[in-house]
Formats: C-alpha cells, sequence, structure tokens
C-alpha cells in the first residue's frame, strides 16, 4: 500500500495523518523535549537530529510496500489543528540511504507501534485514543493479527494505556538489550 493511498484517521478529538515534511517544527516541540522523550529510545533531538529523524520517516513510509510498512503519523487536536503528537505503525527496516524496505524482526502478519504526545497533553486520554485508532487501523486495513508495543518499565501510564487497550505483559527485556522493559502484543 502506496503512503499516497493511506487516509488520515479520524477519532472523535483527534485526526491522524501520515508525517509531511513540513511537520518538523511541530515535531521538535515535543521530540526536542526532554520530559516528552524521557521514556523514549532517544533523547531529547536537536532541531537537526529530528529533521534527519522526519527525513528517514518519510522515506520509510514511501517505500513502504503492500507486505513491509514503516509509516509515522502525526497526532492533530481537530479543535485548533495543533499536531500534539506522533505515532508510529511498522513490520519492517529500512535503509535509510536507500530507501528499500526489507523485513524486520516481525512475521508479516504482525507490527509495532510507537507513540508520544507532548506533555501539555498528558492524562487528557489523547495517548489512549491515538493508540487506540492506530492499533484498529493496523488489524483493519493491514490485516495484522498482533501488535506488539515496547515500552520503559518505569513509564507505568504507557503500560497501562496498553493494558486498557487490551495488551498484555508479553516478555521482559532488559534496558541494555533493547532499551524497553515491556513488550505488549495485542
Amino acid at each position: 500500500m502506496s503512503a499516497a493511498n493511506i487516509a488520515p484517521i479520524s477519532t472523535d478529538r483527534l485526526t491522524l495523518r501520515l508525517l509531511t515534511g513540513s511537520d518538523a517544527a511541530a515535531l521538535h516541540r515535543f521530540r526536542g523535549d526532554k520530559e516528552a522523550t524521557r521514556f523514549l529510545s532517544h533523547p531529547a533531538l536537536t532541531v537537526e537530529e529530528n529533521g534527519r529523524r522526519l527525513e528517514e520517516r518519510l522515506a520509510q513510509a514511501e517505500a513502504s510496500t503492500s507486505e513491509w510498512f514503516n509509516y509515522g503519523w502525526a497526532i492533530i487536536l481537530q479543535e485548533s489543528g495543533e499536531i500534539i503528537g506522533d505515532g508510529r505503525t511498522w513490520n519492517s527496516s529500512a535503509s535509510p540511504i536507500s530507501g528499500v524496505m526489507a523485513p524486520g524482526n516481525l512475521p508479516v502478519h504482525q507490527a509495532s507501534l510507537g507513540y508520544v504526545l507532548h506533555p501539555d497533553h498528558h492524562g487528557c486520554g489523547f495517548g489512549r485514543e491515538a493508540a487506540g485508532a492506530l492499533v484498529d487501523w493496523l488489524f483493519g486495513e493491514r490485516g495484522i493479527s498482533t501488535v506488539f508495543a515496547g515500552v520503559y518499565e518505569p513509564n507505568l501510564a504507557s503500560m497501562n494505556l496498553l493494558k486498557s487497550l487490551g495488551f498484555t505483559q508479553d516478555r521482559y527485556v532488559p534496558s541494555e538489550l533493547d532499551n524497553s522493559a515491556g513488550v505488549f502484543p495485542r
């Protein structure tokens, strides 16, 4: 499925759409924030690092196929149009240089989920709404049978969010091996 053929997802309060090149400044508001990134696999990003990360996400989306995909999503408040976070759905790996998609560590019928919100929007249910919409999209649009999400052990809010969506703890991976403390398949 080409990135151009992926329609935005609407929820009660949010719109999720694929990232675009014009999202860099909005993404940096939280990707460059120490509080927002404290439970992510990367520290707060500089403007340049954020730009490179966005370029990589766009190349991965463009190289995605019907089987192997890697999409970055803007999480937008419908009321204001503000980007308050981003999500990611993927089952592949891609070379940032060549943009060629390749199978990742998961079988084609499984996928991973990631998400982050600006701290100003924590505790409002936006994370659950966005993550739930992406999980529904993975099952409904991509035909995925199992979704995984890695969570740092101290991030109880994210663990509880995933549990509320029906995820169960599958295994514990020490941070020195994977930078995640819990993996939740659904």
